[in-house]
């Protein structure tokens, strides 16, 4: 299931992702290939945006972390039992 801090870095990465986009194809320049372009800076984009976020929410994603971790339990180890493969 999505978490709110998963939905709102990927609408974050999307909004980045559309002005880098947006930039690239406003360059003065003509590109052969214009994916080859592209592809690095949608990669840098996701990286900064995801950076970005933690910087931004730092207090509110480490708060959902510390609540779905479970408390881990001590487990009694059981003993040895006589029956079964071998006895």
């Amino acid at each position: 299931m999505l978490n709110p801090a998963t939905i709102r870095r990927f609408v974050f990465t999307l909004i980045t992702g559309y002005l880098a986009i947006f930039g690239i194809q406003h360059l003065p320049y003509q590109f052969e290939n214009q994916w080859l372009v592209l592809i690095p800076v949608l990669i840098v984009v996701y990286i900064v945006t995801v950076w970005l976020d933690g910087q931004f929410f730092k207090d509110q994603s480490s708060v959902s972390d510390r609540k779905t971790t479970a408390p881990k339990t001590s487990k009694k180890k059981s003993s040895p039992s006589t029956k079964g493969f071998g006895s």
